[in-house]
């Protein structure tokens, strides 16, 4: 049962760093949110309204809080489960759409942020330069099925080109380039991570034979969704997986994995702007594809899905949190510890009593690079340390580390030396 509580002025109703699973509701009284800004470290606040929700995101997810909520005045709140939270409030339309919307925000204020970080300098001046500088990063990173998957989408939605002929020049180079690559052996995309139990239910319910007039199907590399156009569908995925990409410095950087059970697209039509990213498949891909006037009936009015929709955007949101902190590493080494960290915390956490310390992690080196935001000579340098000092070894599809505990306590002096030097600064 949801239960009422009261909080004195000034008490503290939860911490930063707390894992916490409750969900509040404001009833009267005042209560603020603090958290420290990641790329300023700067204190933000922010003040809860009277039937405002806190504590949402970290709770649906299990993960521990992200800010600290104090009682600002004599306050009331109700408290709810996660469970209970589902049951009052996953049909309400008008709640699930204000979250969705509300949370979408700040995915983008961390997309945003990440930007800023990379110093992001592509001001295109048209939807046309935004695509063509998206294909000619394909190219130039040697994807070159994607340069023409790009190409021809820009030939085909843009009807009149001030820039025709260099586009259908990358084209013809692209189309060789691709033909020549399909004749070499092609590392497997094809992933091994299993749907959750909520993901699994949203897949059964898609599944049925009334969506398969939706259904589209992709190959490696195609675009399905490029950023600069406008905003008309989203997306389901049924099986393989996408990779959401967004154009930075002439580079094409990647801000996460897309799998089956979830959704993509869905950003710009609650805000009603063009892409704000592009979305390219990896390896075969199987999805279902619903326009705008689809949203209500298909995510918002259909209580399990919606809610998935919600867990979704609460861990977008903890990984762009993660990935922004690993770009903040100034240390390239480090920063590429963190990023093994990362892909060992999904697979199982990392604990200190465990005989075995052993990982092995399914990931390329463009990978790391992707999250590192390093390119790939410097990630290549960066791995080879690490290989020198046998702490690892590199496989074409794989990474074992050798003792996982050894690489945390790189990541943790780190952080440690760092609030050292952030205290000995205020002295």
């Amino acid at each position: 049962m949801p239960k009422v509580m009261s909080y004195k002025a000034g008490s503290i109703i939860f911490f930063a760093g707390d894992k916490d699973e409750r969900i509040f509701i404001l009833q009267n009284g005042k209560v603020e949110l603090s958290a420290v800004d990641i790329v300023s470290e700067l204190e933000i606040k922010e003040q809860v309204k009277q039937g405002d929700f806190f504590g949402v995101k970290n709770a649906l997810i299990k993960e521990q809080r992200t800010d600290t909520a104090r009682a600002v005045s004599d306050c009331q709140v109700i408290a709810l489960t996660p469970q209970e939270f589902e049951k009052s409030f996953s049909a309400n339309r008008e709640v699930m759409l204000k979250m969705l919307t509300s949370f979408n925000r700040s995915l983008r204020s961390l997309h945003y942020s990440t930007e800023t970080l990379l110093k992001k300098r592509d001001t295109a001046a048209s939807r046309e330069d935004g695509m063509f500088a998206i294909a000619k990063a394909y190219f130039n990173s040697e994807r070159y099925f994607s340069a023409v998957y790009q190409c021809e989408k820009l030939l085909r939605d843009i009807h009149e080109l001030s820039n025709k002929d260099a586009i259908t020049e990358l084209l013809g180079e692209a189309r060789v380039k691709a033909t020549s690559q399909a004749e070499m052996e092609l590392k497997s995309h094809s992933s091994s991570a299993t749907a959750s139990d909520d993901e699994s239910k949203t897949i059964k319910q898609f599944s049925l034979p009334v969506f398969d007039r939706f259904t589209k199907k992709y190959s490696d590399g195609d675009v399905i969704i490029s950023e600069f156009t406008k905003s008309k569908s989203f997306y389901f995925v049924k099986s393989g997986e996408v990779a959401v990409e967004k154009l930075i410095n002439g580079n094409m950087k990647r801000y996460g994995i897309v799998k089956p059970g979830e959704i993509f697209g869905e950003m710009e039509l609650l805000e009603e702007s063009t892409r704000q990213a592009t979305v390219i498949a990896r390896g075969p891909v199987s999805c279902l594809k619903f326009n705008k006037d689809n949203f209500n009936s298909v995510v918002v009015n259909n209580p399990i899905i919606a809610m998935n929709m919600l867990r979704l955007v609460c861990k977008r949101i903890f990984e762009q949190r993660r990935d922004l902190k690993i770009l903040c590493i100034k240390d390239w080494s480090v920063r590429v510890a963190d990023i093994f960290l990362k892909y060992v915390e999904v697979q199982k956490p990392v604990g200190v009593d465990e005989e075995d310390q052993s990982r092995t992690i399914y990931c390329t080196i463009d990978d790391i690079a992707q999250d590192a935001s390093l390119c790939l000579n410097d990630t290549r340098d960066e791995l080879n340390k690490y290989v020198a000092r046998k702490k690892i070894s590199v496989y074409d599809d794989r990474i074992v580390i050798k003792n996982i505990m050894d690489i945390k306590r790189t990541v943790d002096s780190y952080y440690a030396n760092s609030e050292e030097e952030k205290k000995g600064q205020k002295k």
